[in-house]
């Protein structure tokens, strides 16, 4: 019989999630970011004889009148089938959960998970950092890197250090030239502040043009964000930061690169083709240049754990969508 635990206890949880090579939306300084913003965290493992199968670190959100969803970003991870659904949705059950949201990294056909509209990035570029660096530049478009040699020339210099205040300056005018919507500033202030993060950023002449945060978990090391300075867009400033994060990520032990994001495959051959206009679309070229693997997930879904509920919380969505 599946059992299912919350974990309290930090090095437990890490080697749980470290054990079933968790992305780093299952860390738990992850969760503690979460947690500093109001939310509620539950991590989760799912037992079978005493034996590991999944973890899920979820996020509880209220909807009102004493009912909730559970979200997973980006998980959960580990087995995932009937049984082990059926077990989650009884645990969320007696937590008054209508829905489990959940983002599995494969296909699955339960008849109680519905397709939602997807959260997080879908589609993502994966570059072996367990290559030379001399293979991984050879790997890369020609253009791309061109231009990391070109940025090179510029007497730029990259700064390994945490500074907010740099950094939501140049993400607030990357946020209005690309039409997008930022988060809360304390929200990447937590993200900065966190032991697993690391902010790089490119000066010119001692002005910063570019920067970036990452986060390191298990084997990857992701690229969250970036933004820079459109003014200074000569400098090829993005290209020395993607390099440079490599190269780190590499020898600080990583093997992999995740540029977490980019608009799906719409090609039936093995050449990467994207919607321009899809929201990924504008970092899309930029990061398929540097030779990474197209990978994809199914996306989000929903486990439906009260039809009823869930029924409801559907029309009123609805409705709300139509005031």
């Amino acid at each position: 019989m599946i059992k299912i635990t919350a974990i309290q206890d930090e090095k437990q949880w890490q080697e749980a999630t470290l054990k079933l090579c968790a992305p780093f939306t299952h860390a738990w300084d992850w969760g503690q970011i979460l947690v500093a913003e109001g939310r509620k965290v539950e991590r989760l493992v799912a037992q079978d004889n005493d034996q590991m199968i999944a973890v899920a670190q979820v996020i509880i959100v209220s909807l009102g009148i004493g009912f909730k969803y559970a979200f997973c970003p980006k998980g959960p991870i580990g087995r995932l089938d009937a049984e082990v659904l059926k077990a989650f949705g009884d645990y969320f059950k007696t937590k008054k959960v209508l829905f489990w949201r959940i983002e599995p990294a494969q296909k699955n056909a339960n008849k109680n998970l519905v397709k939602s509209r997807d959260i997080n990035p879908s589609a993502t570029m994966i570059l072996d950092l367990q290559k030379t660096e001399e293979k991984i530049l050879a790997g890369m478009h020609s253009k791309t890197r061109y231009n990391i040699n070109l940025s090179q020339k510029k007497n730029l210099e990259i700064k390994n250090e945490k500074n907010l205040p740099v950094f939501w300056e140049l993400m607030k005018k990357t946020g209005a030239r690309d039409g997008f919507r930022l988060h809360e500033a304390g929200h990447y202030q937590a993200i900065i502040d966190s032991k697993f993060s690391t902010q790089l950023t490119v000066y010119s002449n001692g002005k910063a043009i570019a920067t970036m945060v990452l986060v390191g978990y298990g084997d990857t090391f992701t690229y969250l964000f970036g933004a820079s300075d459109h003014d200074y867009r000569a400098m090829m400033a993005p290209y020395s930061l993607q390099w440079s994060a490599m190269t780190l990520g590499k020898n600080l032990g990583y093997k992999f690169y995740d540029f977490f994001g980019v608009a799906p495959n719409i090609s039936d051959n093995e050449h990467y083709e994207y919607d321009s206009e899809h929201q990924y679309g504008g970092v899309s070229r930029f990061k398929s240049g540097f030779g990474a693997q197209y990978t994809e997930s199914p996306g989000t879904f929903d486990f439906i754990i009260n039809k009823f509920g869930y029924n409801l919380y559907l029309r009123l969505r609805k409705l709300r969508q139509m005031v």
